[in-house]
Formats: structure tokens, sequence, C-alpha cells
């Protein structure tokens, strides 16, 4: 079963003990029949779910744990006196250190009154071996709102954790190996131009292209692969060529990988262009590169605004080449987007209006 519907289904679960609980306190007065079948209710169903459930009351002191906590701990149900007596609980944060009773998801909910608490460790169980368990926490109240206890659900994670490990190392080699292809690359392209006698201010685009083609890739590769960041994107190809004189500004949006890729060419081609003819072409010229995401009746749309300041008079070119495909109609064609552009005495202006995609959230 996918982790993502153990997640909910121990989320569900707290909310269905809470009913319960508040459902108790109403027929408290009722005959003690109807409540004991209330009871064998409940506890036949925490007898039937795929998660670890234990409550404890107001002071902590855990009086109930379902057969499946043992069967995950491979020891009876510890019945802790309270909150600050969960040390027979033993587990170790990521960097080794044991977790103490007042970080367990029980204590944070009833000491803290934390209304949700949640946290992932390495259990040593009865046996003396160790698995990772995800431990949710969350208040059980009575009819009148009040909390009487608490209750978290154990959830067994180990198989995630070593999925992700493995995905981990996985992705340190493609993305070492993504390096050397580039590096190969580039050495044979730099190879090629110097055989043929092309000059060297070409060679050096070509290879600063590649580095920033290059860069973009070991950012995706580093993290999920699926989406980016605009600002990281930005931020890792114009930092180093505006040197404190390009300004972002905008809100976090993800974006698929292949349009990253697509930006972060189009705001190398965008920013060398403003260093040579532009507003960086002068000491107290500026760029301000924002972005925002808007709704509308057509769907969520993505905007991005490149403004040149301070510098000379911008002046269409006679002849357009790579970089004014790459900002232009590449960018248009992987975005589904509209580009505008405004060659003005003020400066350089680039404007693209995009429908926002989602399509690799669901991968």
């Amino acid at each position: 079963m996918p982790t993502r519907s153990i997640d909910e289904m121990a989320a569900e679960l707290v909310h269905l003990q809470d009913a319960l609980a508040a459902k108790e306190a109403e027929t408290a007065k009722n005959n003690s029949g109807s409540k004991s079948v209330r009871l064998t209710f409940l506890e036949a169903m925490m007898e039937t779910v795929p998660v670890g459930v234990i409550m404890a009351d107001e002071n902590g002191q855990i009086i109930y744990g379902n057969s499946h906590v043992e069967k995950m701990v491979r020891h009876p149900v510890i019945h802790s006196e309270d909150a600050d007596s969960y040390g027979g609980w033993v587990s170790f944060h990521e960097d080794g250190r044991q977790v103490e009773s007042h970080e367990y998801p029980l204590s944070r909910v009833i000491r803290d009154g934390e209304e949700h608490s949640e946290i992932d460790v390495n259990y040593q169980r009865g046996d003396g071996t160790r698995f990772w368990m995800r431990i949710i926490g969350k208040p059980v109240v009575d009819a009148n709102g009040t909390r009487i206890g608490a209750s978290v659900a154990l959830i067994d994670i180990d198989e995630e954790r070593h999925l992700r490990e493995a995905q981990n190392i996985l992705i340190a080699e493609l993305n070492h190996r993504v390096k050397n292809a580039f590096s190969v690359v580039k050495s044979i392209v730099s190879q090629s131009l110097r055989k043929m006698s092309v000059q060297r201010g070409l060679r050096e685009t070509i290879d600063q292209r590649l580095n920033a083609y290059a860069l973009a890739h070991s950012k995706l590769v580093g993290t999920t692969w699926g989406r980016a960041e605009i600002g990281a994107v930005a931020a890792d190809v114009l930092d180093p060529i505006g040197h404190g004189r390009i300004f972002l500004n905008g809100p976090k949006i993800e974006v698929p990988s292949r349009q990253a890729l697509s930006f972060s060419m189009a705001f190398y081609e965008l920013a060398t262009n403003a260093l040579k003819y532009g507003a960086l072409s002068v000491p107290e010229g500026r760029v301000n590169l924002s972005w925002e995401q808007t709704d509308t009746a057509d769907g969520s749309v993505i905007e991005l605004h490149w403004n040149e300041e301070g510098g000379p008079a911008a002046e269409k070119p006679s002849e357009t080449g790579f970089g004014s495909f790459i900002t232009g109609r590449a960018l248009q064609m992987e975005t589904g987007g509209e580009i505008t552009t405004d060659f003005g005495p003020e400066g350089y202006k680039w404007h693209l209006r995009m429908p926002e995609n989602t399509e690799d959230q669901a991968e």
C-alpha cells in the first residue's frame, strides 16, 4: 500500500477516534450496555487497521495500544505513566541522537498543546533491530471541545526510506555522469572550433551556453528532476552574470523540468545581451526580473517580466540570431505562452505570459 494512502488512513483514523470519543461523552449517561457495545466496535476497528494506534489520557499515560503496535515494535505496549515518561520507547533521529520524551508527538500534543505533531524516527525494536517509523499525533476532545487525551498512529516507512536512499545514490551517479557528459561535449566543441580557426569570442560564448545548460541540468538532477522553482533557476544563471545588478522578485512557483531548462537558457541569453548591449553595459544600469501567478477564467497563468533600466536606449536588431530564437520562438513552443518585447528609450523589456503546467506533479 502506498505511504500516502497509509498517511491518509492514519489521519482519518485519528479523526474517527475523536468522533467516537465525543460521541462516547454524549452518551456517558446512557446504560452501560450501549457503552460497552460502542467500545467493542472501537476496539474491533483498531485491530483491523494496518497501522499501529496508541491512545493516552490527558496526563499522557498510555492507556491503549492495538496489536499492530506490538507486531511493529516487537515488544509489549509500554504503558508509560505520563508525557515525560516515554523513554522506554527507544528511537533515534537521523543524526543518531536518541529521541527524548518531549519530542514524541504524544508529548507535544499533550504537554505543548499542538494540534498536529509528526516525526520520523529510527525505532529500536524489542529484538534489537531497527526500522524507520512515522508517528502522527492528534488530540482527542470530548463533546465540549475539552482535550481528554491524545492518540498517535504508527506507520512503518522502512521500505520507503530504503527506496529513497537507493534513489539518492542513483541520482548522485546520474548527476556525475551528466556532468561528465557535458565536459566531454564542451571539450569536443572547443577542439573542433579551434581547428576550424573560429574566433575565440564565439568559442567562449558556446562554452558559456553549455555551462548554463549543464548548471540547470545539475540543479534538476540534484532535487527531484520533475520540477524546479523559477527563482532558483534564475538565481543560478543570473547571479554570476549580474554581480548584484539583476534583481529577482516573485513567489515560489515551480515549473516542469523541460520548462526550467528552457528558462535557464532564456535567462542566460537575456543577461548576456544586457551585458553586451543593454542596461548591464554601463555601471548605473540594472535589470528587474519579476514573476507572478494569477487565476483566470481559462486557468492559472504565470507571467514573467524582464525590465532593463538605466542603460542605453534599446534598438531592435536588424537580424535575429540564436539568442532571439531561445528567448522567443523556442520558449513559446516549450511553454505554450506568448512573448512580447519592447525596444524603447528606457531600455529593453521582455514579457512572457504562459499557462501554468502541472502535468509533472502527478508523475
